[in-house]
């Protein structure tokens, strides 16, 4: 084994892909300047070969690498007697034949990785596997088309096995934007991890002769634990670390671009509970027939959350833990016969699955027994979770799941009809059946559909964060976290499909992604994320402290704090409008035991976390004093000639956009906060490699 030990140390210092000032010409030559100082990479191997001397090749193979700021360029020769290749089709079967392959794993941070491959017609296959041995080839072989450009040299005939060949030779380049799923376009000084392979079939082999240039400890070239590192060399040489950022950004003394132009919203927000400190609220409830509200509070958000207890006076400030969980706890809900069964579920996860849990709820004690929890139902996730529960005027229990995946819906389970995933569920918890804690209600729409989960009564969401069943008429609404552009509030109509991952709400967003068997249903409303991000479902409004919302739907938004109302007959919507622009981030609305709206805030203590109530604006509130010229936003100090003032900071993009021979100009104005010597310092934008950036409230964006 001392041969492949060698190799293995060999192979620990990264292989480098070389910048090129001149892109080569696709030819499948290698002829140009960009080729003639890189270095071959390699060599290509049968590393998993327990015999040493069947570690080399049948023939031999030749790669080089280089990239620049839009493209990786590849370059390889091979040694060949007997060119065989049948597949003409992009995306087909091209490993049955002759075929040079290129796999990627951009980083640790994404399970998802990158295959190429090129055969002697110069057919391309191209494949982001989100996961690996998650349906594979089939499954995603046209999910997401890459922009690449290849050329074949033959030095031979093609499919002619009675003659001899002397070999063939690829040469491409592949966009870097097509790699955005998994991070994008690498930075000078980043290290991927790669393999370039090979099958080679001849009439002379008992199979393919399969090669790499990586230390694969199986014949298996999927298995990217065995990749080499490649590390990406910049324009000015070898530089695995390059300095960014700026170490010091002097405060803007006088920032006024804050609140919000022209008159007041006609609602504001008020503390219920001002003397209550409660640390990252997710939800509340009211224990029935009491005066005990529930909540779930983290100690930090992301972290495990407890179960708290409290009386529900405006004075209250002592709380009580009832149950702290290792996971999250989302949503939580009592039956409506709570009086008789004493029934209490709860909507959590784990970190690998999302429960419905049902336990006893002792009304004497006010405390849930532990001991008796029972799984109603449960699901794996990888992130959009759902979880949120609530029961409807016909008993029954709606519970919303998500596509179980953190981004764009890579396992394709928005349209996937047979599993539990993406859904509203409709369950009976009074009537076990076939050895399950529930019951499928007889009408639920698709019952007898051996295509679809029996428990669906409506799909094709991405992630529904909260679920609303009024009470008095039984409609259903669900608010939706949206991806790239918009976020959705649902209707809901049994049977209904809402789209995700093929539209996003309305609007296209993977239209090569095949649909369900039942018409795609558009949000009922949708909001760009110019004025939501996050969007909280809420709750049909049937209090009396706000007369003029009896009967409105209200909801909100975690990350801009605005409050919405909308009002529906059954039919159409009869009025929608804007209620309160807050500075909350928005977890839940909920009632408390008299009846009246109660608003999560999902924040540190000094920050405002807590709940509060909606109040109307006072009549005597003025129009906010938001600038209306640029000498009054604190922005310039010479406002005539565009001057910026010192502490903002301008900044340029990579791609302009055409304006027509228009100059632009653009800057960045970052909001202040006190510092412990009393004087102030500027927020820093929270930065993490390969997610967005994370810009301070406050922030200004000036063009």
């Amino acid at each position: 084994m001392s041969f492949l030990f060698g190799f293995l140390a060999e192979a620990a210092e990264p292989t480098l892909c070389r910048w090129t000032h001149v892109p080569p010409v696709i030819d499948g030559k290698d002829e140009d300047s960009a080729w003639k100082t890189i270095e071959n990479v390699g060599p290509f191997q049968r590393a998993w070969e327990k015999n040493p001397e069947k570690r080399k090749p049948l023939t031999e193979t030749k790669a080089k690498v280089c990239w620049d700021r839009d493209n990786f360029y590849f370059f390889a020769r091979m040694v060949d007697g007997d060119l065989f290749a049948k597949e003409t089709e992009q995306d087909g079967n091209l490993w049955e034949g002759d075929v040079f392959e290129i796999f990627f794993k951009p980083s640790e941070d994404f399970s998802g990785y990158y295959e190429f491959e090129f055969n002697p017609n110069n057919a391309q296959l191209d494949l982001y596997m989100p996961q690996r041995r998650a349906g594979g080839f089939p499954r995603f072989k046209q999910d997401f088309p890459f922009t690449m450009e290849t050329a074949v040299q033959l030095d031979g005939s093609l499919n002619k096995w009675t003659d001899r060949d002397k070999g063939w030779s690829v040469e491409g380049k592949i966009r870097w934007r097509d790699f955005v799923r998994a991070g994008g376009r690498p930075r000078a000084g980043d290290t991927w991890k790669f393999a370039l392979c090979r099958y080679d079939f001849s009439v002379d082999f008992d199979g393919p002769n399969l090669s790499s240039i990586a230390p694969l400890k199986q014949a298996d070239f999927h298995r990217y634990e065995d990749y080499l590192s490649l590390r990406f060399e910049g324009p000015e040489g070898d530089h695995p670390t390059k300095p960014y950022g700026i170490s010091e950004l002097p405060p803007l003394p006088d920032l006024k671009l804050k609140g919000r132009p022209g008159k007041p919203p006609p609602y504001q927000v008020k503390r219920a509970y001002p003397n209550l400190k409660l640390p990252f609220p997710i939800t509340m409830a009211v224990v029935p027939g009491t005066n005990v509200m529930l909540a779930v509070i983290q100690d930090w958000s992301y972290a495990p959350s407890r179960i708290i207890r409290f009386e529900d006076k405006p004075g209250v400030d002592s709380f009580e833990t009832m149950h702290k969980y290792d996971g999250v706890v989302y949503d939580f809900a009592f039956h409506p016969k709570f009086a008789e069964n004493g029934f209490f579920y709860v909507g959590w996860n784990d970190g690998k699955r999302t429960r419905i849990t049902r336990y006893h709820f002792d009304k004497k004690s006010l405390s849930f027994d532990v001991d008796s929890r029972q799984v109603i139902v449960s699901w794996e996730h990888n992130g959009h979770n759902g979880g949120a529960i609530d029961f409807g005027p016909d008993g029954f229990l709606y519970v919303t799941s998500g596509d179980g995946s953190s981004d764009s819906d890579p396992l394709l389970n928005g349209q996937r009809t047979d599993s539990l995933y993406a859904k509203v569920l409709r369950l009976d918890v009074d009537k076990p059946s076939d050895g399950k804690p529930y019951s499928v209600p007889t009408d639920n729409p698709y019952v007898g559909n051996k295509a679809f989960a029996p428990e669906t009564w409506a799909y094709g969401f991405r992630n529904p964060w909260r679920i609303d069943v009024d009470d008095l008429t039984g409609q259903v609404w669900v608010g939706n976290n949206g991806q790239d552009l918009w976020e959705q509030v649902y209707f809901v109509t049994k049977g209904a499909n809402y789209g995700w991952s093929v539209y996003e709400g309305s609007r296209p967003f993977y239209l090569n992604r095949k649909l369900g068997p039942t018409p795609v249903s558009k949000p009922i409303f949708e909001h760009s994320h110019a004025e939501s991000r996050s969007l909280t479902g809420g709750i049909v409004y049937r209090g009396k402290q706000l007369p003029k919302l009896n009967g409105y739907y209200l909801y909100g938004d975690y990350s801009t704090g605005k409050i919405w109302a909308a009002k529906h007959d059954g039919e159409k919507v009869v009025d929608h409008l804007e209620l309160a622009d807050t500075s909350l981030n928005i977890t839940d609305f909920k009632f408390n035991s008299r009846g009246e709206l109660l608003i999560a805030d999902h924040a540190r203590i000094h920050e405002g976390g807590g709940f509060y109530h909606l109040v109307p604006t006072p009549a005597d509130v003025k129009e906010s004093d938001f600038p209306k010229t640029l000498s009054a936003t604190g922005l310039f100090a010479n406002p005539a000639n565009h001057e910026l003032a010192v502490g903002v900071l301008p900044y340029s993009v990579n791609a302009e956009q055409w304006v027509d021979g228009l100059n632009q100009r653009r800057a960045i104005a970052l909001p202040a906060y006190p510092d412990e010597s009393g004087g102030r310092k500027t927020t820093p934008i929270g930065f993490r490699r390969n997610r967005v950036w994370e810009m301070p409230e406050g922030t200004v964006l000036i063009k």
